[in-house]
């Protein structure tokens, strides 16, 4: 809650306000970044006092606190300290229009979205300042004509650096603000053009409706003779605050330049002998001196302005609505629709505009499932396999024949050492041996029985030498060689008038209770993959939602037209819902219909929780989009999370092979219930009711929720 002392300051603003009708009213504002020995102060008790109806330019050098102090305004930076009042309230209070539609605001950069047309800017901004569309285009046309720019239907990166400025300026103008803050408008302007704009500015600002206040800054100083008032600026304060024909009498110079360079001594000199600042807290500001039959002159303002004794506010006294911490009010509005409207349309407009990466993305799930299919889980084949056969009489020959020929390719060796260098040199994956007394054995061992003697068994037994290094390759000509072993026995049993179940393994497998009597790894890791792809490809689509947007300055610029950043990113995550609907509707396609991972539950089920793992994807991509400041960054944040997950979240290997203390883990991330979730219903047909199965719904929603809300304030901090 706001101190009483706090309410009583406000109430001495209010007064101020009624009397002195002033569009900007600033006391002691300071601002700084970093902290300690890297605190670098920008603005240092600054003073500002801008009419009503007034054009007001800021001059400066670069890096003296001119955009900061900008942004101050349109509620787009908290500042320190001090008071900022701007068309009657703080910027960013609660209810108040800025950051919104009371402010037109033309940052320095351009800001505009490559990709889109002349007309689409202007429309998407129209949308967001509530304009109809007939309003939208009427100011379009106009603006088009004003500002000689080229056709709607041009793309903005298809324009001159000077055409994209003007855009930019046009931006600002479209909703005809009350306040207009334009960071250079001029700059690579022709003449001609340069004066119709100042014309239509000195119009706006003197019209007998709603008088627009301006507020302009220039590296044209001699230009800003035509503004109303001039503020001199250096290290972050106001040298002087007034009128130009003022200043140039009151120097006794014949240019702004002179006068802006004589200031600057005195202020050097002052600050080497320490004695005081030029704009100290308790200074009053120069009165405002224009001639009779300026329209300044019918609000009063011409008086001079008593600021009120009151120590300046902290940002962190207060936490009601009315305080300098625009972002903070803008943050915790409601939505609105026809924000987030205008945002999809915009991020559709975007799509569209590059239809071969959208196209790439919907293929992108449907690719990786099929390799998938195709490349793991399947047996090997045609593996190089020595066969050293001494047995003469027939039966070891017979042996060999059971191998199964495709997985297994023979490769016949003279000797043992032939075979054992085959191996060494890695042409083969190993050798089996017969002795040369096999056929007569394996008679006796299986007539004799118990009764056979070693060396009976030892000639009767085949030697395997294998290269174990791989272990998939090891196990599966271990099983091949044990199962034409196995039958090769049951064949000579019968021969020989025995029952062939005594060369059976006492053990038999029954019809299993879930899955078959010959799994698949890949049925394994089916569902594992398929929740994989889909949360990382999520990940993937709103991973740069906000960077790009930030580096490029079009963040800032629609959240001074009054988005919040809940609107920007719900706006992105529906229209992100789209593209992740389509990926995920060819992905099951693929899987479960074209390679037939079976599917035993129902299909609605798998639909939702494999589209909840998707917007469990976006809500992380968002997180990382909201961290990052540039593309670099966001993108290793993405691949970074991608091992650690697949590795302990049971795609690849199941989780009671991790190490206990680890699977604590394992268990606290977004994937591992929600895969075995999914394997639970593909493989045992479970429904919503098995725990296990709910376990992974409500883990995936609980993390989507949990990470949007992360998101949410990582944005309401950083900006």
């Amino acid at each position: 809650m706001a101190t009483s002392g706090y309410s009583s300051i406000e109430n001495g603003y209010r007064g101020i306000r009624e009397e002195y009708p002033a569009a900007i009213f600033g006391q002691g504002v300071n601002k700084s970044y970093g902290r300690g020995k890297n605190k670098l102060s920008v603005l240092q008790d600054l003073n500002m006092n801008v009419p009503r109806g007034a054009i007001y330019g800021l001059l400066g050098p670069s890096g003296c606190g001119k955009t900061t102090l900008l942004r101050c305004i349109v509620g787009r930076l908290n500042y320190d300290s001090g008071h900022l009042i701007v068309l009657g309230d703080h910027p960013g209070a609660r209810g108040h229009g800025i950051p919104g539609s009371m402010v037109g605001y033309m940052p320095q950069e351009t800001a505009l979205f490559n990709e889109m047309t002349i007309g689409e800017t202007l429309s998407y901004f129209g949308r967001i300042h509530a304009m109809t569309s007939d309003g939208i285009k009427k100011r379009t046309d106009f603006l088009l004509e004003f500002l000689t720019l080229p056709k709607p239907n041009r793309l903005i990166k298809e324009l001159s650096g000077g055409q994209k400025r003007r855009v930019s300026f046009s931006v600002a103008l479209l909703h005809e603000p009350e306040l207009l803050i334009l960071d250079e408008p001029t700059v690579g302007v022709d003449p001609l053009l340069r004066e119709r704009i100042w014309k239509h500015l000195l119009s706006i600002s003197q019209s007998s409706g709603q008088k627009t206040t301006i507020i302009i800054t220039t590296h044209y100083i001699e230009e800003a003779r035509q503004a109303n008032r001039v503020g001199l600026m250096r290290s972050g304060r106001l040298l002087a605050e007034e009128a130009p024909d003022t200043l140039l009498h009151q120097h006794h110079k014949d240019s702004l330049e002179s006068v802006f360079l004589e200031l600057c001594r005195e202020d050097k000199n002052e600050e080497n002998t320490d004695n005081m600042t030029i704009n100290k807290k308790d200074q009053k500001p120069d009165c405002i001196h224009n001639d009779d039959d300026e329209p300044l002159l019918d609000a009063g303002l011409n008086e001079s302005i008593i600021y009120p004794d009151a120590a300046p506010r902290k940002s962190t006294d207060s936490s009601s609505g009315d305080h300098g911490d625009g972002v903070c009010n803008c943050c915790v509005k409601c939505f609105r629709p026809r924000n987030i409207l205008a945002q999809m349309i915009k991020n559709f407009t975007l799509m569209k505009r590059n239809i071969g990466f959208l196209l790439f993305e919907f293929m992108l799930p449907a690719i990786q499932i099929v390799l998938f299919c195709l490349c793991i889980g399947r047996d090997p084949y045609d593996l190089q396999f020595g066969v050293v056969n001494m047995d003469t009489l027939g039966l070891g020959g017979d042996l060999l024949t059971y191998l199964d020929s495709e997985v297994v390719h023979q490769v016949n060796y003279s000797s043992l050492d032939a075979g054992l260098d085959s191996v060494k040199a890695g042409q083969t994956w190993g050798t089996i041996y017969i002795n040369q007394n096999f056929t007569f054995a394996i008679i006796d061992r299986f007539a004799k029985g118990a009764n056979a003697s070693n060396t009976t068994l030892d000639e009767s037994t085949v030697k395997l030498y294998l290269d174990m290094t791989n272990q998939q390759i090891a196990l599966i000509i271990q099983e091949k060689v044990a199962q034409a072993f196995q039958d090769f026995s049951s064949t000579l049993l019968i021969k020989f008038h025995q029952n062939p179940a005594i060369a059976q393994v006492p053990i038999k497998l029954e019809s299993p209770v879930y899955g078959s009597n010959t799994p698949s790894f890949t049925n394994f890791m089916a569902p594992g993959v398929i929740i994989s792809i889909t949360f990382f490809l999520a990940t993937g689509l709103t991973t740069l939602s906000f960077v790009l947007e930030k580096k490029e300055g079009l963040l800032d610029r629609s959240l001074a037209a009054g988005m919040t950043s809940v609107e920007i990113m719900l706006a992105h995550v529906m229209t992100q819902l789209v593209v992740m609907a389509v990926q995920v509707a060819i992905l099951l396609v693929c899987a479960l219909l074209i390679f037939h991972v079976p599917y035993e539950g129902p299909l609605i089920w798998v639909i939702v929780l494999v589209l909840l793992q998707g917007f469990c994807g976006m809500a992380l991509g968002m997180i990382f989009s909201s961290i990052c400041d540039n593309e670099n960054s966001a993108i290793q944040c993405a691949l970074g999370s991608v091992y650690p997950m697949l590795l302990l979240s049971g795609i690849i290997w199941p989780v009671e092979a991790i190490p206990i203390w680890m699977r604590y883990i394992s268990y606290s991330l977004p994937m591992t219930y929600a895969a075995d979730a999914l394997r639970c219903v593909l493989s045992r047909g479970w429904d919503i009711t098995m725990m296990p199965v709910w376990r992974g719904y409500l883990a995936t929603m609980g993390w989507s929720l949990g990470l949007l809300l992360i998101a949410a304030i990582i944005l309401r901090i950083k900006q």
